[in-house]
């Protein structure tokens, strides 16, 4: 069964194969240094840099003495650094480019005074970049002090500061990311001068995640700079690689429930990270727990590094964290109830979420294929050979789809006329404990009490456009064409949902075929039921949840068809019941990965040999 409370937005693609009622599834400046207009006084009217001074302003008047550039609050200090003040929606534009010269040259000031206010600007900076003084120096980097106005300037190298220069940029904004670090060299001086030994050395450290890097983590570790989590840092993911070499973490210290690898249902909910903590554009999904105590008695040594700023719990680990010292933990909202909580498992555990390559030998894919179906009853498929292009262009069009205006999605809503082929928004279908027993009970009836609202929309349409399936009425109705956006507001949509879908009929009847296999029968046995099958593809959104206890992504079901084939994007948050241990479990994306689900259908073909992943 397909389940998740889905935090955010999740787009998901579910094709359905054979005779099967629902759904198979499947404001930055190019230029950081702009002339910053009202927000400017100085007569240079450009966004200023000012070497690091120490000066006490407590009535707003500047010390007649001209201080070092080379001193700075406690929380800053950096020896040896100029720092430039600026917009925080500078910041992406400068470490993709550097810091250009908004005119003829790059302006400086001598004074960022405690409470972070830089003269020449009205508001304090948003963000202060270090520039390593020493390091542009050695490359011939000119910089020029104007005593009566106590300003610097420079040209930089060919106009431009880049980002090689600098050592750290810190997130001045209001907020629990105040201090937050942004960018750290591992070049940084306080990287060398706040290193953890002894007894200081924290036992527990937290690395927070989205999704779409827990499988990953759990298999190799966490990587520096791999998979940059902030949506502004993944442009330069190459230079965070190259200019860092560590881990952002926090210091942690009640996680006693965390001691085992194990962690009971009931502890689950053991803490909270929220994304202003940890610096992340939306809240993290994840929390990786480092136990640096089990890292010591394996003989792995951690290098830790005490965040020079105000932000004392953040700890820099230098290289790779091994993924033999972590635990993962879902980041619970506060207000999730109980029944939507599940498990993280470890993707290496092929007990517990098996990952099949079926590009290996046919007998060791029909071999972890039985185990699939016959002990856990979903599974994760990859080496499936579907172009990841033709994946892309989908996906891309999907999102597009949903972008339309309501109007237009409305234009292909489920009617009298096609009942089953369109468009349904918000309360179109609500699934939530709709379970086999009790669509059993209800004899076909719409009388079974749902307890939560489908927060999603969909569309859905034939997934073999070519079939005439038999059946009287529900054949019918099952066969009639797709809904689709006309060409002029989706260009090329309907060529390539019809491609995808083909796709995913291919990857069912050869997956049908080692299923058949696996029973006995010859490897065309299932052929004979996919001649004028029912299919559909399903596109899926959800939207984000106001209220757990009135709303979730989908409810709680099991699948009426054969297969389920769905193509996860990289948002995450689907839960599936594992059925050799009865438990949610976090289904997390992989990448070009497919989650495949068994259907009631088979289950009660086979006399239930092949199990039901709710």
């Amino acid at each position: 069964m397909m389940v998740g409370h889905q935090p955010r937005n999740p787009i998901t693609s579910t094709p359905q194969v054979l005779p099967h009622l629902p759904p198979v599834h499947e404001d930055l400046d190019s230029i950081s240094n702009v002339d910053e207009g009202n927000d400017a006084c100085s007569v240079t009217a450009a966004s200023n840099i000012g070497s690091v001074s120490q000066l006490s302003d407590t009535k707003g008047s500047m010390l007649s003495k001209q201080l070092s550039a080379f001193s700075a609050p406690p929380r800053y200090r950096n020896s040896g650094a100029f720092v430039h003040g600026t917009k925080f929606r500078n910041f992406a534009s400068i470490m993709e480019q550097g810091l250009k010269a908004a005119k003829s040259e790059i302006y400086m000031v001598d004074d960022v005074r405690p409470d972070g206010r830089v003269p020449g600007l009205k508001q304090a900076p948003e963000i202060l970049i270090f520039i390593d003084e020493d390091k542009a120096r050695k490359e011939h980097m000119h910089f020029e002090y104007d005593a009566r106005e106590g300003t610097w300037k420079t040209r930089g190298i060919d106009g431009v500061i880049r980002p090689w220069f600098f050592q750290k940029v810190i997130d001045q904004r209001r907020g629990r990311g105040r201090g937050n670090i942004l960018f750290q060299s591992k070049e940084d001086p306080l990287m060398q001068a706040g290193k953890l030994l002894g007894p200081v050395r924290p036992r527990y450290l937290l690395h927070a995640t989205y999704w779409e890097n827990v499988a990953g983590i759990l298999t190799e570790g966490i990587v520096p700079a791999k998979n940059p989590l902030s949506d502004i840092r993944k442009p330069f993911k190459d230079l965070l690689q190259g200019a860092e070499s560590h881990v952002y973490t926090m210091r942690s210290t009640d996680l006693g429930c965390l001691e085992s690898k194990v962690v009971p249902q009931s502890e689950v909910v053991s803490f909270i990270v929220d994304k202003e903590q940890v610096g992340l554009d939306r809240q993290p999904d994840a929390i990786f727990v480092i136990d640096t105590s089990k890292a010591e008695k394996m003989g792995i040594d951690l290098e830790m590094v005490q965040s020079g700023d105000d932000r004392e719990d953040n700890i820099y680990v230098r290289g790779r964290i091994p993924a033999e010292i972590l635990t993962a933990q879902p980041n619970i909202p506060r207000n999730l109830p109980d029944t939507l909580k599940a498990k993280i498992v470890d993707p290496k555990s092929f007990e517990q979420i098996p990952i099949i390559d079926l590009a290996l030998s046919e007998a060791e894919v029909i071999k972890k294929l039985t185990y699939s179906c016959e002990v856990v009853g979903f599974m994760q498929v990859v080496g499936h050979g579907v172009p990841l292009e033709l994946q892309e262009k989908a996906l891309d069009l999907q999102k597009r789809f949903f972008q339309l205006s309501q109007e237009k999605k409305d234009k292909l809503r489920l009617r009298e006329e096609s009942l089953v082929r369109g468009y349904f928004g918000r309360g179109g279908e609500d699934l939530d404990q709709v379970l086999e027993k009790q669509v059993d009970e209800a004899n076909g009836k719409d009388s079974i009490q749902k307890s939560r609202k489908d927060c999603k929309e969909a569309l859905d349409m034939n997934g073999v456009p070519w079939a005439k399936p038999k059946g009287g009425f529900i054949g019918e109705i099952f066969g009639q064409p797709s809904q689709m956006p006309s060409e002029e507001e989706l260009p090329g949509f309907r060529e390539v949902m019809e491609q995808y879908a083909l796709e995913m009929f291919k990857l069912s009847k050869r997956l049908l075929e080692l299923m058949a296999l696996i029973l006995g029968k010859p490897r065309d046995f299932f052929h004979q039921f996919l001649d004028q099958p029912v299919a559909t593809h399903r596109l899926l959104h959800y939207w984000p949840i106001k209220d757990f206890n009135l709303e979730i992504g989908v409810g709680e079901h099991t699948d009426y068809g054969l297969l389920t084939i769905l193509k996860q994007d990289m948002v995450g948050g689907l839960q599936v019941l594992n059925a050799k241990d009865g438990v949610w479990v976090h289904c997390c994306p992989v990448e070009n990965a497919f989650v495949i689900n068994l259907g009631d259908m088979i289950g009660r073909w086979t006399a239930h040999r092949f199990k039901l992943g709710a």
